[in-house]
């Protein structure tokens, strides 16, 4: 059948994959997410996601060459019943029945041109995804983040944001985030050259300072003082 028409197919049947047991759900990627991978997704394209779905029939249409990690046999299953029954070619899929956090480490660093993280959302998992795709990832490669509505998640894209030498924001949906990495290596430096981690460092160090040269005017002092505690609504000293 043509790519088209299996698309077409996808959406309009909007088959459920997701859960062990007769309670199956549906947790796909938004459909515009879904379209941005139908149209920057190439063939022969190395990739890989945490998770399964939707995400994974549309890597298959497109040709790439995709690694699907997740630890749900059931999950796999209903999505090869579907591909089969429609006449998708799996040939380029590889499926780990496996958690990410524990094969991404023992994988071969093949490179990698996309990347979905839409597994485990439970802290850190997230970071763990992130972290053992990252430097596979080549130059000018993608990774999708999604769900950022969940705060272990949205702390990761608050992260890649703010890497602005590393990595760049390339769209950005309801949920999910996509960035494209523009550094060769994107763990350069200690964390106090990552803005993420150095900004809280800065606020304290500013109003350390601030306070310092205040006490220098006792007057100025007290009167910041009460202000400060009548809106915190408690005794508790300028420090």
């Amino acid at each position: 059948m043509d790519e088209e028409l299996l698309k077409k197919r996808l959406f309009t049947e909007r088959p459920s994959f997701h859960g062990r047991t007769s309670a199956i759900r549906n947790w796909k990627l938004a459909d515009d997410v879904l379209h941005w991978l139908d149209k920057n997704v190439r063939r022969n394209q190395r990739t890989l996601e945490t998770g399964c779905g939707y995400s994974t029939i549309i890597f298959a249409l497109k040709g790439a060459r995709h690694t699907v990690i997740s630890p749900i046999f059931e999950e796999h299953q209903r999505i090869r019943q579907w591909c089969e029954a429609n006449g998708i070619d799996m040939s380029n899929l590889g499926f780990k029945l496996a958690r990410s956090e524990e094969l991404l480490p023992a994988l071969d660093p093949e490179p990698l041109d996309v990347v979905v993280i839409d597994g485990w959302h439970a802290f850190p998992a997230p970071f763990l995804d992130w972290f053992f795709t990252a430097k596979r990832l080549v130059v000018n490669g993608c990774v999708i983040v999604d769900d950022t509505q969940l705060k272990s998640v949205r702390t990761l894209r608050d992260f890649l944001e703010t890497e602005q030498g590393r990595w760049a924001l390339v769209a950005r949906f309801k949920r999910t985030d996509i960035f494209r990495k523009i550094s060769r290596d994107p763990f350069v430096g200690e964390w106090y050259t990552q803005p993420y981690c150095a900004k809280p460092r800065l606020r304290i160090l500013m109003r350390t300072k601030f306070v310092a040269v205040v006490k220098l005017f006792p007057p100025l002092y007290r009167a910041c003082k009460l202000v400060r505690n009548r809106m915190l609504g408690n005794d508790r000293e300028l420090k």
